[in-house]
């Protein structure tokens, strides 16, 4: 009868096998690293060797799949890796033993990628925060993976506050959002915080590991006057003042009252040589509360001129410890003692006494030293205050939940509750909230009050399955300053154990197994409370609450595990195969064809079989190639008892070279001007797959690209089984004219006077200048360019040249000797601004005398042959130093000179690259301006301002101007926004090329890197894609877009929507789906052909059938 082949894509499927049970000292191979961490498009290399003989040993994986091969050592390796969930592992093939299968150990490999950003916010909220009122912070990591490696850690300032850490198992990247609770505190006026992703990658990964962080985030706090005391006695002085001013945000405003007050002030400050003893009360107001204090002013001296001496400044004493102070006369006196609530000492004439108290019980207590002066008319008494703080450590801390009993789940938040009974002073009281050793949090307190107070802090958590078991607990602490006991005193509450509860969560939804007397399909999952576990298979027959199967007992299929507990349930797919390799081998991994061209690819059974063949779109019988996206695969019947047939797909390009390249301006047609900018355009015709498509531009330098020729070229790279070299496509030159200004490479010239020697102004510019000159010497005009110098007076001549773009002087200084007898060490010196140099003049004739000439570094006329023009520190840009010699006396013989060109450069202070009137993403297809600032550079004619994108240069602008002073520079570049550009770094470089002269390599400084955000619309790869309907094979609808595209899925078939990108094969009817991928930018539609077997009869088993239909009627 007809038979129909069902295949598998088997190379899909092993990618994902896991072995359970098996362990690598059980399989006879050793892989060189136990496990591997890679950052995403890096490189790999693992070693597999076999210890033992063996019947054939390969790799299998996504990516760097090796061939089975007879070696004892392959190497699983790829340059630019980009699968993220990729499975390799390495098989060996026992020697032909009867009933031993094939056995295999799977690397595991971690792919990782750093966030694209990080970024701190307030939710919901914007503007300052009040004092004592609870935000929440977010923290936005975009696209990272693995998402479960990621930590996000929270600062302020650089005190770490809290981390956040992530349980799904997706290994693709991922947007996230971690959140923090803080209550705003006067203290954090001004803070900055912040928001580190950190990915710990293990052992294995990066170290340390990577890590990006968002730029700081200031607050700003609101919070109502606060005094430190609310009272304060002031000695009358003409120094001292009675001081409200107090820290509040708004700013507070200040009222006096007092009975001996007549005027009314708004100031923070009064003098108190300007007022009465007594009363003065202050009020501090702003928008959130006033507080008042009360200054007490007496009229004696002050403490500075007051002669007495204390022992100690302040004091620090617990409620019913014991203090002693002394306080000691530094003059001949008239009496002191002290003045207490509590043991105060009588006026005495001693020169030291002593104020004690064994069971101080006083919270408030203010005593003085007072010294009575020998009597003398009109000199008051005078005394020192003693500052004391009483304290009193907690009766009893303790830790709570607020309105919550038992266990927590995850997710939720829930709020924490400190109290701190019987505590004084407040004000120097930190309440600190840790979970196990990390310090999470702390609050402290700003009241004044000096009695015992009872406290309560509060704490906002989110739980998660890591924090189940956890112990939180709070601590009191004292903290007394430099005076207080050390360390400062604490009450730790007892630790509270929290429960939280979860749902299962596998860290894969679907498991691939090879049957084996050891596997074991593993549901086990951990959940809180324990999950009950229930199995599904069309191959099941009784009933299991295991968490485990056998992998042996079990037929070849599907088999759905589910975990489930009262807070939700989580399903995994175990596919069960029974066999480790697809029997065939193809003469070529892959192949790349012309469109149109041939191709022939052989498909080699490896075991005996029941049947094999190639299906593709294009019948096996022709010999072109005529679809652009054929996907031939060959299968197999293999002839063993349940062992379903399989297939191997063959990976096909086709390509086309372009129907024509060229290049054109855009919007723009005859010369160019110098320093404009223009836009160049690339068409390339019907090229395919536009994938592989490369643009390259081509072009001269600067003022030099007057008649440059400009060309595009299409290149095909299509990989190492494409033609080499890559085949491309030219376009016709483009010819550019640019017109540009004269522009001399020097403003001034020397010319010794001689017959064959002319000043000579000729230069080159578009269209071509005329020239004209001016000097006392000159009789009449002259049009030319050059003027011979054996017919000119020495002395100055002007020479300016003109075209329609601007004009240009250059002044030539004619001298008439012929040859100076004079030599410099150096024709020319480089140096920096404020740096050094020395260069030597020699004569080389008897002389009456020789000298330099500088506006630094002058060396006086001396008789010797060698002479030093020498500067330390050069800060002169425009120095022209030149060494003069007077020959011997000899009738109509002048002096001469020779002149040593300097050049005095400095590097850029800063270098920095933005947008030109833009901000936020770009948008793919749209033109944008860069600008490069070079701030403070000279010679800016020495500048060349290059442009990266990444390691690529883009482009590069020099200079012209001939100012020597530092200038600073603006460069620009446009670009065109480009899906491929989304998260590329942009920089710009400034490097001063100072010649052979300067420093090599040239001086450069360059900026930031700017990081580029692109929005683009979906595309796919391909419009239309057919699927056979498998139990693994998805219809995978996923596109890459910014923003994130959401999908949605249309056919006669479908009676349900949904959103998701992908949808099972296997839980489809045959025919077409369309779906739509879309965001802000755009949509792009593709068509899935879903078909419900894996191949289709072919010419064989036509044949064969009617050959057993004739049979039986012969029969």
């Amino acid at each position: 009868m007809l038979q129909h082949f069902f295949g598998f894509v088997y190379l899909s499927a092993v990618s994902q096998l896991v072995s359970l049970t098996d362990t690598q000292a059980e399989c006879p191979v050793q892989l060189s690293q136990k496990s591997v961490v890679v950052e995403y498009g890096g490189s790999v290399a693992v070693n597999c060797t076999a210890t033992v003989q063996h019947d054939g040993m390969g790799w299998e994986a996504d990516e760097g799949r090796v061939e089975k091969t007879s070696a004892s050592v392959i190497t699983w390796s790829v340059s630019n890796l980009r699968e993220w969930e990729i499975r390799p592992f390495c098989y060996i093939n026992y020697l032909k033993t009867p009933n031993t299968p094939p056995c295999q150990v799977q690397l595991p490999v971690t792919v990782y990628k750093t966030p694209d950003s990080v970024s701190i916010s307030f939710v919901n909220h914007s503007g300052p925060m009040i004092e004592g009122k609870q935000y929440e912070l977010q923290c936005d990591v975009q696209d990272v993976a693995p998402v479960q490696s990621l930590i996000v850690k929270w600062y302020k300032g650089q005190t770490l506050l809290d981390q956040t850490t992530f349980t799904d198992t997706i290994k693709t990247p991922v947007n996230e959002v971690a959140t923090l609770q803080i209550t705003a505190d006067r203290a954090d006026d001004g803070a900055q915080y912040r928001c580190e992703a950190e990915l710990d990658l293990g052992e294995g990964g990066p170290q340390p590991p990577p890590k990006v962080t968002s730029k700081p985030l200031r607050v700003e706090v609101h919070y109502k006057p606060k005094h430190s005391s609310s009272t304060e006695t002031i000695i009358k002085n003409d120094k001292v003042m009675l001081d409200c001013t107090v820290k509040a945000n708004p700013t507070p405003t200040y009222t006096w009252d007092s009975e001996h007050l007549k005027e009314k002030s708004s100031s923070s400050k009064r003098p108190s040589s300007t007022l009465s003893p007594g009363n003065y009360t202050c009020t501090a107001t702003n928008s959130l509360g006033s507080e008042i204090k009360v200054f007490i002013l007496k009229s004696t001296g002050t403490q500075a001129e007051c002669p007495v001496q204390l022992s100690q400044k302040s004091v620090v004493v617990e409620y019913g410890g014991s203090v002693a102070v002394n306080c000691t006369a530094t003059v001949p006196h008239d009496g002191m003692g002290w003045e207490a609530d509590k043991a105060w000492v009588e006026k005495t004439n001693a020169s030291v006494i002593t104020w004690s108290v064994s069971n101080l019980t006083e919270w408030e207590i203010r005593p003085y030293c007072y010294i009575n002066y020998i009597k003398t008319p009109n000199t008051p008494p005078c005394d020192a205050q003693l500052p004391v703080t009483v304290y009193k450590t907690p009766d009893s801390v303790s830790i709570s939940f607020v309105n919550h009993r038992g266990p927590m789940i995850e997710g939720k938040q829930y709020e924490l509750q400190c109290d701190v009974q019987d505590v004084a002073p407040v004000q120097s009281l930190i309440v600190k909230w840790y979970k196990g050793q990390t310090l999470l949090d702390q609050t402290t307190y700003t009241d004044t009050i000096k009695t015992p107070v009872n406290e309560v802090a509060t704490l906002l958590i989110r739980p998660d399955r890591a924090d189940d078991g956890a112990q939180y607990r709070c601590e009191a602490e004292l903290d007394l300053g430099a005076e207080g006991p050390q360390p400062p005193p604490k009450v730790t509450s007892e630790p509270l154990s929290v429960e939280v509860h979860y749902k299962p969560k596998h860290s894969s939804s679907t498991e691939t197994i090879i049957k084996n007397d050891k596997v074991m399909l593993d549901c086990t999952v951990k959940a809180n409370p324990a999950p009950t576990y229930t199995w599904h298979s069309e191959h099941l027959k009784e009933k299991s609450s295991s968490s485990k199967r056998p992998s042996s007992t079990l037929s070849p299929g599907k088999y759905t595990c589910t975990a489930k507990n009262s807070l939700g349930s989580e399903i995994k797919v175990f596919i069960l195969k029974s066999t480790a390799e697809c029997p065939v081998q193809f003469s070529q991994k892959s192949v790349v064809v012309e469109y149109g061209g041939s191709v022939a690819v052989n498909c080699t059974a490896t075991v005996p079989h029941d049947g094999m063949g190639w299906e593709a779109d294009k019948a096996w019988v022709e010999k072109t190639s005529a679809k652009w996206e054929i996907r031939p695969y060959c299968y197999i019947n293999v002839k063993l008892p349940n062992t379903p047939p399989c297939e191997v797909e063959l990976p096909v390009t086709v390509y086309k070279t372009p129907d024509s390249v060229s290049i054109s301006f855009v919007n723009h047609s005859g010369p160019m001007i110098e320093g404009k900018q223009y836009e160049l355009q690339c068409d390339v015709q019907d090229v395919a797959p536009v994938q592989s498509l490369t643009v390259k531009w081509y072009k001269g330098q600067t003022r030099a690209d007057d008649g440059a020729q400009y060309r595009c070229e299409a290149e095909l790279d299509l990989g190492a089984e494409g033609p080499q070299p890559p085949p491309t496509v030219t376009s016709e030159p483009l010819n550019a004219e640019v017109h540009y200004k004269p522009k001399h490479s020097s403003s001034t010239e020397t010319i010794i006077k001689n017959d064959e020697v002319m000043l000579d102004c000729t230069v080159k510019a578009n269209p071509a200048p005329t020239y004209t000159w001016h000097s006392e010497h000159l009789k009449e005009k002259s049009s030319s360019s050059k003027l011979l110098s054996s017919t000119l007076s020495p002395g100055k001549y002007t020479c300016t040249a003109t075209n329609s773009l601007g004009s240009e002087i250059k002044v030539f200084i004619l001298k008439s000797t012929a040859e100076c007898p004079v030599q410099l060490s150096q024709k020319s010196v480089v140096v920096e601004y404020g740096g050094s140099v020395a260069v030597n003049c020699t004569a080389t004739v008897s002389h009456d005398g020789m000298g330099w000439e500088a506006d630094e570094g002058r060396v006086e006329k001396t008789s010797a042959s060698v002479i030093t023009w020498s500067v330390s520190n050069l800060r002169e840009w425009e120095i022209q130093p030149f060494c003069y010699i007077n020959y011997l006396k000899t009738p109509n013989t002048s002096p001469c000179q020779v002149q040593l060109s300097v050049t005095v450069y400095k590097m850029p202070d800063s270098v920095s690259i933005s947008f030109m009137n833009h901000n936020g993403p770009m948008i793919e297809g749209k033109q944008y301006e860069l600008q490069c600032d070079v701030y403070n550079v000279a010679p800016v004619q020495s500048l060349t301002v290059k442009w990266y994108k990444g390691q690529t240069l883009l482009d590069q602008t020099t200079f012209t101007d001939t100012i020597k002073t530092p200038v600073n520079e603006t460069a620009t570049l446009q670009i065109t926004a480009d899906r491929a550009d989304d998260g590329a770094q942009y920089r710009c470089e400034a490097e001063l090329d100072l010649g052979a002269e300067g420093p090599q390599t040239p001086p450069k400084v360059t900026s930031e890197p700017f990081n580029a955000e692109v929005h683009y619309k979906p595309k796919h790869s391909n419009s239309t894609e057919t699927i056979i309907k498998n139990d693994k094979v998805m219809l995978d609808c996923t596109v890459k877009a910014n923003p994130t595209p959401t999908y949605t899925w249309d056919s006669e078939h479908l009676k349900e929507k949904i959103s998701s990108s992908k949808r099972p094969s296997s839980t489809l009817s045959p025919g077409k789906y369309t779906c739509t991928a879309t965001n802000s930018l755009g949509k792009d539609s593709k068509v899935f052909i879903v078909k419900s077997t894996g191949c289709h009869p072919t010419f064989w088993n036509v044949l064969i059938f009617f050959q057993l239909v004739g049979l039986m009627v012969v029969i």
